[in-house]
């Protein structure tokens, strides 16, 4: 038998042979950068609900459709009083291609965790694409 069947026999018996189907921890940073979410600014509050219906809103129309690399685009609702909300998409994620479409399912996907997971707003780009949702004290007007 020769030395590197002897290796690798060793190595199956063992049960290490598994050990290379673990991912190489860096390359989960591809597939989803660190959610950020704002420590500071303007709140949800009771305004969460308003926010993810403009998340629906911008996701059937303006936000949807197709992108060329690092393009960016961004809509602002009113919500209640003086509150509104700044939803941004971009396709500038470390793995975007030249173009790329997204639609409403995907675009309310990335921006719902946004102002779901983050009462501050926040910002995720993952593999594609950036998601931001900031909630603010002024309305649009």
């Amino acid at each position: 038998m020769k030395p590197s069947t002897l290796l690798l026999f060793a190595v199956n018996y063992l049960g290490l042979a598994s050990a290379a189907a673990i991912a190489n921890p860096d390359d989960s940073l591809h597939a989803m950068e660190k959610r950020k979410c704002f420590k500071t600014g303007a709140n949800y509050g009771n305004d969460q609900n308003a926010a993810l219906n403009a998340v629906e809103t911008a996701c059937k129309g303006p936000l949807k459709g197709k992108y060329n690399k690092r393009e960016t685009r961004v809509k602002c609702y009113n919500l209640s009083g003086d509150k509104s909300v700044k939803l941004t998409v971009g396709l500038t994620g470390s793995n975007a291609g030249s173009t790329r479409t997204i639609d409403r399912d995907e675009c309310m996907n990335g921006l719902t965790k946004e102002v779901v997971n983050c009462g501050k707003g926040g910002d995720t780009t993952y593999g594609n694409w950036r998601y931001r949702a900031d909630p603010n004290e002024a309305s649009t007007h």
